[in-house]
Parts: C-alpha cells; structure tokens; sequence
C-alpha cells in the first residue's frame, strides 16, 4: 500500500506545517526479572508501593515547570507510579495502589524529539527496577485479572470523592488498563479550530484504535477478540480531551465535552488522545503520533463527533480490520492523514506511516503476533524493540 507517489508540497494547495509540539505518557506493567519467578506479571496489589516509591523517588524532571504535579504532589517528574489513592474518612491519603509506572515527557517539537526524550527516560527507570529484580512490560489490558477490587471497600468520604469528580469515572477500569496518553498542542491555532481536531479525532479513533490493539487475552486466557480494553473502556472513559485556560473554559465549558480545564497555562490548547491501547513498538508509536496529527490537518475528513460511537468501538474491537466498516474508516483516515502531511511538506512524517499501512494491508494489529507467540505481553521497554546499534 502506498500513501503518497510523490511530493506534492508544490501544489496550489500546498501549505507549511504548522508548529506542533508533542508529549508522550506511557504506562508500563512491572515483571519479575530476577529468581524462580522471572518473567512473572506482577499483582497490582502485591506490589511493595513504599518500597518502590523509595526506590523511583530520585527521578529526572523533579519540578520541571512545564509539568502539573496534581493535588497530591505524586505525579512528580518524568515517572511515577500509577495508581489508585485511598482516604480516610477525614480526607487524608493513607494508601496507594500502584498498577505499574508511567513516564511522560515534557512537550517536545517534534516526534523523534519526544520519543528520544520518552526512551532515555524509560533506560534510566528500566535500570532503576532493575536493582529489586524488576522490569518493564508492555500490554493494553492486565492479561491476568479480571477485576479491580478495592481493599478495603471506599469510604463514605471516597464516595463522595468520586461521585463528584469525573475524572474518577470508571477507576475500577482504569487500573487495569495500559496505554499511551498522546498529547499535541498546535500553538498557533484558535480554540475554535483545536476543538474541530478533537471532535474529528474523537469521530475517527474507533477506526484507528485497532493500530494499537495489544489485550487479546482475559484471565491468562485467549479473549473472544482483539481488544478487550477497547471493549471495555470505550463507554467509560474519554478518549479526546481539549484543554483550554481556566478564563475560557469558564465560559465555554457547556460548549463541548471534550472541553477539560488546564492545570497550568501552558497546558491550554492540548489536545490529549486516550483511546489507543498500549503500542508494544517504537516504530508503531511515532506512526500513531504522526497520524494524529495528519488527522488533524486533513480538511477532507468530514466526521465530528462529541459522545463515543460505543457500537462501534466494539465492533473494531471483536473484529479489527477484518470489519469492512472498520477497515474502510481506517483506510480514509490514513489516506487523509498522509495526503495532509505531505502538503505540508512532512515527508518524514508520511514515511513513518507505513507501519500503519502494512497493518491494514494485512488486516492485523499488535494483537495478533501476541497471540501467534503465545505471549501475554511484551516483555522489555520500547527501547528494547530497537535495532541493537540503534539502542547502543
């Protein structure tokens, strides 16, 4: 499949591409790597959090600016541990269940300069581990668990916690989900044309979610499609979010669902992408950013939407691209994300989606080489899916 034959940077319709900075959080699993159980999946809830938050405690990107640390103070530096806060019943923190570690970056100026940025960090978090017998693995869904259950049961003060703050919705879900959160700030356009690229990405993302798809199994076992975490989280959590200055989005927070409130005034105009599982590849994520960010140049896309297609979420879920609907969008999509980047004269851009292309010509994701190697996830970082010189 060829995206593009040639430059057309040229043409009438030609225009430079705008300035788009990019960052990247990630979320990992922890394995044993060390001993009689090297290799195993470890519990969320066997987890030794005070033991790990002594070890990851002296990180890179303590107090980068660039960065909201949240109310808590735990989403410190370029990692930490993801999770779930408990309280008591006076508001305190008093526990924490980690799921695993995330890293992000700082916004970066371009995709390579974010993915850069994302796997020195992950090298100096994987050699961290590595000292309690520990490493990283990559996977959308706990492969394992079936369920999240609180320990002990919320509070009356949890409760209330979370019945009034959306952002808690669906956590049981959450703690068992994996994947990439991309962000893309285009520093030079209207709130009004951010808010079009993420109702477009919002329209689009049940077509291209299969790119990503890696949690084919359920309890060790098999699932009965590609994407469980897609099945799952489709109708419970977001999957685009706009961030806009506190100002503004007073005004116009009825305006939009996907309308989120910044943390810090650096944050307004993020474009924030949650709907792709975790991308087991180096190659495969920078693809992911580059299309969307294609997607939202393109002006011959003509889906918006606002609320989750859930119908169809599930079908690409069960299915991938052997659903002709599902394959057709994705096809459309792509095309339009590689004719928009080349007109802007992004050639490396449209070159790094060819991963993408190969997958649809084939009609296969990530999934399926998990299931074909009897594997329940990727062991190893992202870094560790680089050529051995490329890694050195």
């Amino acid at each position: 499949m060829r995206l593009c034959q040639t430059p057309t940077t040229s043409s009438a319709g030609s225009k430079p591409m705008p300035a788009v900075h990019y960052g990247i959080e990630f979320e990992y699993l922890l394995v044993d790597t060390r001993g009689p159980q090297a290799g195993r999946l470890r519990d969320i809830h066997a987890l030794d959090v005070p033991r790990l938050a002594e070890l990851l405690a002296d990180k890179p990107g303590l107090g980068d600016p660039e960065l909201a640390e949240g109310d808590l103070g735990i989403r410190n530096g370029y990692w930490y541990l993801e999770g779930d806060e408990r309280f008591d019943l006076e508001g305190r923190l008093v526990g924490f269940v980690a799921k695993g570690v995330e890293i992000r970056t700082p916004p970066r100026p371009s995709v390579a300069v974010a993915i850069d940025c994302l796997l020195d960090i992950e090298r100096q978090l994987a050699a961290r581990l590595e000292r309690d017998g520990l490493g990283l693995a990559i996977a959308g869904f706990d492969p394992l668990r079936t369920r999240y259950g609180y320990q002990p049961p919320l509070n009356a003060f949890e409760r209330r916690l979370r019945a009034g703050d959306r952002e808690y919705e669906g956590m049981e879900l959450s703690m068992l989900t994996y994947g990439p959160d991309l962000n893309l700030s285009l520093p030079d356009w209207s709130t009004r044309r951010n808010l079009d690229a993420a109702r477009k990405l919002n329209y689009y993302a049940p077509y291209i979610v299969p790119f990503s798809f890696s949690s084919p199994y359920c309890a060790g076992q098999p699932w009965h499609g590609w994407s469980r975490r897609t099945w799952l989280r489709c109708e419970q959590r977001p999957a685009v979010k706009l961030f806009l200055g506190l100002e503004e989005y007073a005004e116009q927070a009825e305006r939009s669902p996907l309308l989120r409130p910044a943390r810090l005034a650096r944050e307004a105009g993020r474009i924030e992408f949650k709907a792709f599982d975790a991308m087991p590849s180096v190659e495969l994520l920078a693809a992911c950013c580059h299309l969307l960010t294609g997607i939202c140049l393109a002006n011959n896309l003509r889906g918006r939407s606002e609320t989750p297609d859930v119908a169809l979420y599930r079908r690409a879920a069960l299915h991938a691209f052997d659903d002709a609907e599902i394959r057709n969008g994705a096809r459309a999509a792509l095309y339009a994300a590689a004719e928009a980047l080349d007109r802007a004269g992004n050639e490396t851009a449209v070159a790094g989606l060819a991963p993408l292309a190969r997958l649809l010509s084939s009609r296969s994701t990530p999934a399926h080489d998990l299931l074909a190697n009897d594997r329940l996830f990727h062991p190893g970082g992202l870094a560790d899916t680089l050529p051995r010189a490329a890694a050195c």
